[in-house]
């Protein structure tokens, strides 16, 4: 390259020295050097307009010929053209690969800006949702989808779990969405068809609901007869009495077992909601000390950190249902000596209910299965300190019906704390509140309170 340079800037000099020694001789030095330089910028503007017109035939024609530095700008631009496409080329056939990839998945993907607007989908995408090209290109994805659930979540940005929603073009076909963000917060969209799973989903709540009601009949009449039996277990001989005992208990946990699978099947099915009212902390908390006065030993303490007229916005036995099972986990598995404290912490972002004990602790390794039904970590537990397994799976479904979510921390045979993080549109501080919650449970509660109170103090899961 520095040759060339060289090589042109010599030729220029050499060609301005002849010229000024035949000025000097003819007498006509400055005429004669200005021509030159004249013939050398038209010379140079003559090469630029043949670059200029090579480049707007976009460079598919051979490059003019020219010598000198031209020449080796032509050769130059034109090497860098060629590997250009090239390169374009590789990006098509590898863009075109990953296109009919994409399009033969049996799962929708769609890929939509920032704003939503539609930008490409593939073919299963356009038949679960009924998409047509070009008529929905451009289009937002919540015109095409017009389901309240998927505004709220796609509005929202509340990517964290995966949607379920029916078809907009398929009857009687379940979707799940799943969406993440990428580049400068487009969207990438993922659709499944998942209606064999949402339909066994469906038998299985079917059957637990079914079965705990079918279950709840013949239950009653054997308690009704053990009742009857345990009048009159004076007269009978000491080992029919342990055994009238013994039955007795078991089905009394059994009722308490159906109460709590009736419950969760009523909040997994949403049959049967509560309507969502401004509820006063301190009155759900009284009703909470009330129940766990029984259970509490002379070696365990129990403290509530309540601040004064705080209000969460939700339905009332169950937000009872979900803070007394963890009050109620607590005492039963903190040791001899165990303080556990209750308390409310609100900010400006979220209201947080916290249950902290001095217990056994749990293994880091289980915390994610804890809100499982039935899931006990001691396998080897017995049935007197082992619960019925739904306490922690009943808090799971009542904060989602919140908008809340459940934080566990945990060290074995350090402690334990539950959390329950509710958004800040759910709670409030003010005292110009008290006057549209005044009772939460009040003192003469209907029986389902009362019921719901008794399957709580049964249904505690560990911790």
């Amino acid at each position: 390259m520095k040759k060339i340079w060289q090589r042109a800037f010599l030729t220029w000099i050499t060609g301005l020295a002849a010229v000024l020694a035949i000025g000097f001789v003819l007498g006509q030095t400055l005429a004669l050097a200005l021509l030159y330089t004249l013939g050398t910028l038209y010379w140079q503007l003559y090469q630029l307009y043949q670059f200029h017109s090579w480049l707007r035939r976009s460079g598919k024609a051979a490059p003019p010929e020219a010598a000198g530095i031209w020449g080796e700008i032509f050769d130059a631009v034109y090497r860098l053209q060629k590997k250009q496409r090239k390169s374009k080329r590789r990006m098509r056939q590898a863009l075109n690969r990953i296109e009919n990839s994409t399009a033969a998945l049996k799962e929708g993907v769609i890929m939509a800006d920032s704003n939503g607007n539609l930008e490409w989908w593939n073919n299963s995408a356009g038949l679960l949702l009924g998409l047509q090209r070009p008529t929905d290109r451009g289009q937002p994805i919540t015109n095409i989808l017009r389901n309240p659930e998927f505004f709220k979540y796609f509005s929202q940005k509340r990517f964290g779990e995966p949607l379920v929603i029916k078809s907009p073009s398929k009857e009687g076909v379940y979707l799940e969405v799943q969406t993440t963000l990428y580049d400068q917060n487009d969207h990438l969209i993922f659709i499944r068809d998942v209606t064999r799973l949402y339909l066994l989903e469906q038998m299985r709540k079917d059957f637990v609901a079914n079965a705990s009601h079918e279950l709840k009949t013949p239950l009653t009449v054997i308690k009704g007869y053990l009742e009857t039996l345990t009048m009159f277990k004076d007269n009978l001989p000491a080992s029919m009495q342990r055994g009238i005992v013994n039955m007795s208990d078991q089905s009394e946990r059994m009722e308490h077992l159906i109460e709590d699978l009736l419950l969760l099947s009523r909040l997994e099915t949403n049959d049967k909601r509560e309507n969502h009212q401004w509820l006063k902390l301190e009155e759900i908390c009284e009703h909470i000390r009330k129940t766990a006065d029984p259970m509490l030993t002379e070696q365990h303490s129990l403290s509530f950190v309540i601040p004064d007229n705080s209000y969460v916005y939700g339905a009332a036995n169950e937000l009872y249902s979900a803070f007394s099972n963890l009050v109620l986990n607590a005492i039963k598995y903190s040791p001899e000596g165990g303080h556990i404290k209750v308390q409310w912490v609100q900010n400006e972002f979220s209201g947080v209910f916290s249950v902290e004990d001095e217990g056994m602790g749990i293994d880091p390794r289980h915390i994610p299965r804890l809100t499982e039904r039935f899931f006990r970590v001691d396998k080897g537990r017995g049935s007197n300190t082992g619960g019925t397994g739904l306490g922690l799976a009943i808090v799971k479904h009542v904060l989602i019906h919140h908008s809340a979510k459940l934080q566990i921390r945990s060290q074995p045979n350090v402690g334990s704390t539950f959390a329950c993080h509710f958004p800040n549109d759910r709670v409030r501080q003010e005292a110009i509140l008290s006057t549209v919650a005044s009772e939460v449970i009040p003192e003469d509660a209907p029986s389902d309170v009362e019921e719901s109170a008794k399957t709580s103090q049964a249904s505690t899961t560990e911790s």
